[in-house]
């Protein structure tokens, strides 16, 4: 359970190292649909233990979506799970993929033990992904659907209890101290590149930055639509990312 009594359902993959990887699925998913089961593969192949879990509201766990700060709280007990069954702090990795990745960053700037962060296609601030949604959806020009932002931000508080300047990424990842490899497609049309360049820009540790040339949203390791057909970076975005944990955990 997590530190506000939601039940997460979530599987461990033991190896035989010390460092394990806590993967952070994406919006509208679960643990084992998308690129997740590839990436975890991947990590498990490279000798790191994996922990996978739904998050709350998604698949087979309780709850209901938090705009990725209420899901903080599902990384805290996912650590606190595996610290109790002896891992070392320094030695978890966070690994997250959009939804996810803002996740990964929210909770790793309050989660010390946690000693590295890939965060892939995460957005810097969850009203500019919930104003586009808004102009995908109902056709509004982006200058209209700006000048319903002091909705959205009453609505989060309303609904969910947010001060949306505090739940953002931006802001947390300034006060995250250990290393962070930011990864994100060159054509997201979902969350726009510009969200790396923000993140980066407002991290004051050590950043790895990698722009998939070409790439919509998410698609290091399968293209979209159906995340079916494998990307031509498969084989560099599982390289990079193992190495990146190897280096840093």
């Amino acid at each position: 359970s997590t530190p506000d009594g939601v039940r997460l359902v979530g599987w461990f993959v033991p190896a035989e190292g010390d460092r394990v990887i806590v993967l952070v699925h994406g919006v509208y998913s679960n643990a084992w649909d998308g690129q997740t089961p590839d990436v975890a593969h991947a990590y498990h192949d490279a000798g790191f233990n994996v922990f996978l879990f739904d998050s709350r509201g998604q698949g087979r766990s309780g709850g209901t979506l938090g705009l990725a700060w209420v899901e903080r709280q599902d990384v805290r007990a996912a650590v606190d799970l595996l610290l109790a069954r002896g891992f070392r702090a320094g030695k978890v990795g966070v690994h997250g993929t959009s939804y996810g990745a803002a996740t990964a960053l929210l909770a790793a700037a309050e989660i010390p033990e946690v000693g590295a962060v890939v965060a892939d296609s995460a957005f810097a601030d969850v009203r500019d992904v919930m104003l586009g949604e808004l102009t995908r959806r109902t056709g509004l020009s982006p200058r209209l659907a700006q000048l319903l932002a002091p909705g959205v931000g009453l609505v989060a508080q309303c609904r969910y209890g947010l001060d949306l300047d505090e739940a953002s990424p931006e802001r947390a990842i300034a006060a995250i101290s250990r290393p962070v490899f930011l990864i994100h497609g060159e054509q997201d049309h979902i969350i726009p590149v510009e969200s790396l360049q923000r993140l980066r820009s407002a991290a004051r540790t050590s950043t790895t930055v990698w722009v998939l040339p070409g790439c919509q949203h998410t698609e290091g390791v399968r293209l979209a639509p159906d995340y079916e057909t494998p990307s031509p970076l498969r084989k560099e975005f599982l390289l990079k990312i193992t190495t990146f944990f190897r280096r840093h955990l």
